[in-house]
């Protein structure tokens, strides 16, 4: 009999919550012994849930209000899972992490802010932002991993060195864009006389204004609309400069090299993205202000256009933030504890 792995975790085009807890959980998952079955348990998002069918893995729903520990605990019980995963942007649960203790079920949580204040067996915080990793209220009996070094990323891609002139610039702001960032950075663009490079767009699995994009763009040569692909770090290791949210996809830039343009998308994103910019020297615009942003995007990229000495001094600190075996780390932790 397999051993049952409960992944609460949540995705779609929701305020605060976009793709990047379900990427990580599925690469978790997909990395896992043979003898392991996970099984999702997701607020009924529409996009999110569908994403994860589509990826042939078992889904539970659950309501969108619901952050109750009984839910959890119940379907510990028709489960008998060997480890529960917690990967959401605030764990809400209290006595769910006791309850397991008590029938020797494990758990692991995946922070991003700092906030756990209650009793997994294992933290796990990839942040580049001390002040998120600080844990002055958890548990003495959690085990904490901290940092980089367990930053879950898919298979491990060439990394390209850095061209003397730009030619490839993408735009990319995570699997659904609820700041709605990919328009405005395109509306700026297309306003913007030539600068003598091609524009790659992606579109996430969940993004949902793919006929506005196709609308702006109409016939222009100079942008190329990519939905979802399927190799996303092969198409991201040849871009010559990347404008992108500080979510997951900025440590993606920092293994493989690239020089960013950091449009934080909400607020704690503006904090990755200011460490960000003082560890690299990557260009930080802040968040989105129709005032002044427009000029601020144009202002980066021709910085950068103009100078490749930055673009591969950014390039070798940005390497020096993560080796890139944050997976098999991960792995390790879940099946070692």
């Amino acid at each position: 009999m397999k051993k049952i792995i409960l992944f609460r975790v949540d995705g779609g085009k929701v305020w605060g919550v976009s793709m990047g807890h379900i990427n990580r959980c599925l690469l978790v998952a997909k990395g896992l012994p043979s003898d392991c079955q996970p099984i999702f348990v997701m607020k009924d998002y529409a996009d999110g849930v569908k994403f994860v069918k589509a990826k042939k893995v078992p889904v539970v729903t659950i309501s969108t209000d619901d952050n109750s520990d009984d839910s959890i605990i119940e379907l510990c019980e028709k489960y008998k899972p060997w480890k529960i995963i917690v990967d959401l942007l605030v764990d809400p649960y209290k006595f769910l992490y006791k309850y397991a203790r008590n029938n020797k079920i494990g758990t692991i949580v995946f922070d991003v802010l700092g906030k756990c204040s209650s009793s997994p067996d294992i933290l796990v915080n990839d942040s580049l932002v001390s002040k998120f990793m600080a844990y002055a209220r958890l548990s003495l009996k959690t085990k904490k991993y901290l940092g980089l070094d367990y930053f879950v990323m898919a298979k491990k891609s060439i990394v390209m060195p850095i061209r003397d002139k730009v030619r490839e610039i993408m735009i990319t702001m995570g699997g659904s864009d609820p700041a709605g960032l990919t328009l405005k950075v395109i509306q700026v663009l297309r306003n913007t006389k030539p600068l003598g490079c091609k524009f790659n767009i992606i579109l996430g699995p969940s993004y949902s204004d793919d006929k506005v994009v196709h609308g702006l763009v109409g016939n222009d040569k100079n942008f190329k609309i990519v939905k979802n692909p399927h190799d996303f770090l092969k198409l991201l290791s040849k871009q010559d400069i990347v404008i992108t949210s500080a979510g997951r996809t900025l440590y993606e830039c920092a293994y493989l090299g690239r020089p960013a343009v950091i449009a934080p998308s909400i607020e704690h994103e503006s904090k990755v993205a200011k460490e960000y910019s003082t560890r690299t020297g990557s260009l930080n615009i802040g968040r989105w202000d129709d005032a002044v942003s427009p000029n601020r995007v144009v202002s980066a990229l021709v910085t950068y256009i103009g100078d490749n000495r930055m673009r591969k001094s950014i390039s070798k600190l940005s390497r020096t933030l993560l080796d890139g075996r944050g997976r098999e780390r991960v792995i390790a932790i879940i099946n070692h504890n």
